[in-house]
């Protein structure tokens, strides 16, 4: 099943990029203010992660380490 997803989703990629380059001008206008929407609301989500992992570093770290550890040697 895996199998199937994978090769629709390269099917329809290939169309869409197939596609994107017979395709006409559009005549569209992007507003100025658009890349000002983009950094208002992509910045906070990235600010909002990066704040999370500050508070939560301890944890993160010691998920991995337990993670990698070697099981058996004496630890405790």
């Amino acid at each position: 099943m895996e199998f199937i997803k994978r090769k629709c989703l390269k099917l329809f990629m290939s169309i869409g990029i197939f596609l994107s380059f017979f395709s006409r001008d559009a005549y569209a206008y992007v507003d100025p203010n658009t890349g000002g929407f983009f950094f208002t609301s992509v910045l906070p989500f990235v600010y909002g992660i990066l704040a999370a992992v500050v508070v939560f570093w301890k944890r993160i770290v010691h998920a991995v380490k337990s993670r990698f550890r070697k099981k058996g040697n004496g630890d405790s």
